[in-house]
């Protein structure tokens, strides 16, 4: 059977996104999971893997756009598992905090244990944490993966690809870059920090997170 080409993408504020905003691709996901698909009867979504074996153990891994995207979809999921402490979700921490309580978190620190490019870190954290547990003979369930890779990346060397620290800003460049961010569909100031520290600027976190609530804040109530 052909494959008919697509360009279509979670990622917000592309020509490609499936939504403009966090609200409309996770409709997308969830529409797209009521599609039969190829196969009658098969499995759609995280929630239909877990309703098929309450008792199974199942781990994602995510980047942050399908985070976004499946949000609703893998707080269902953990519902319906007879131990939620068996879902596991495995991906970066700029994610909706309805769902932090599922993840193990991945950070760029772990890049000198696992190697490879930060587009792979996710998939390469993954399959390291994995095996780890595997050799120790320990269930690949969330808190041990939890404190694994807490103790992984406190133990972590320094990442030598890793540039200085960044131009700091004042208090209106960042309230500037926040609307900015905003307006582009950013919900979380952890998210937005990780955009503003990826070119090259730099602010420190609960500086940042204040000035975050504090132009999200206004913006809401002009609208």
């Amino acid at each position: 059977m052909a494959i008919q080409a697509y360009a279509a993408t979670f990622a917000l504020n592309t020509p490609d996104s499936v939504g403009a905003t966090a609200t409309a691709v996770q409709d997308w996901w969830h529409r797209h999971t009521q599609w039969q698909g190829p196969a009658a009867g098969q499995p759609r979504s995280f929630a239909d893997l877990a309703r098929r074996d309450p008792h199974a153990t199942i781990i994602a891994v995510l980047s942050e756009a399908y985070l976004r995207a499946c949000t609703r979809d893998l707080q269902a999921a953990a519902g319906h598992l007879s131990d939620d402490n068996r879902f596991v979700v495995i991906g970066p921490t700029t994610v909706d905090p309805s769902i932090e309580h599922l993840l193990v978190p991945v950070t760029a620190r772990l890049r000198p244990v696992v190697g490879g490019s930060l587009q792979a870190l996710n998939v390469l954290a993954a399959a390291y944490l994995l095996a780890a547990v595997r050799d120790a003979g320990d269930p690949p369930v969330r808190s041990t993966l939890r404190r694994l890779v807490e103790q992984v990346t406190l133990d972590a060397p320094p990442d030598p690809s890793r540039r200085p620290a960044g131009v700091k800003l004042s208090d209106e460049d960042v309230r500037v870059f926040i609307r900015t961010q905003l307006a582009r569909g950013q919900t979380t100031a952890a998210s937005a920090l990780r955009v503003l520290r990826d070119t090259g600027r730099s602010c420190e976190q609960a500086r940042f997170r204040d000035l975050f609530k504090e132009v999200r804040a206004a913006r809401e109530g002009g609208q």
